[in-house]
């Protein structure tokens, strides 16, 4: 006889705020990992990153600039042309 069935916790999406989720692996840090079903987008059940409001234009061709790097003390953002512009750009953090 199986005991009783605990329910799966699904976090809200920091994008779309949906619930409609599924587990999706997990990190290398062991976090578990959920996909959006309305969005798309992967996320973890930790505190989200900020999203950048304003992105940068590229200097090159115009286009806006990609988050593809953070770290403590910058954020690096890099042409959503790539690879065709190569172009990059990194933000120090100022430090309060």
């Amino acid at each position: 006889m199986a005991g009783p069935e605990t329910p799966q916790f699904t976090p809200r999406c920091p994008r779309c705020g949906s619930d409609a989720a599924y587990r999706y692996g997990r990190t290398r840090q062991g976090r578990q990992r959920f996909w959006c079903l309305i969005c798309k987008r992967q996320f973890t059940d930790c505190k989200p990153k900020p999203e950048i409001a304003e992105r940068p234009a590229c200097k090159i061709c115009g286009r806006k600039m990609h988050v593809y790097g953070r770290d403590l003390e910058a954020v690096r953002f890099r042409c959503s042309g790539y690879p065709q512009c190569r172009n990059y750009l990194k933000i120090i953090k100022e430090h309060k």
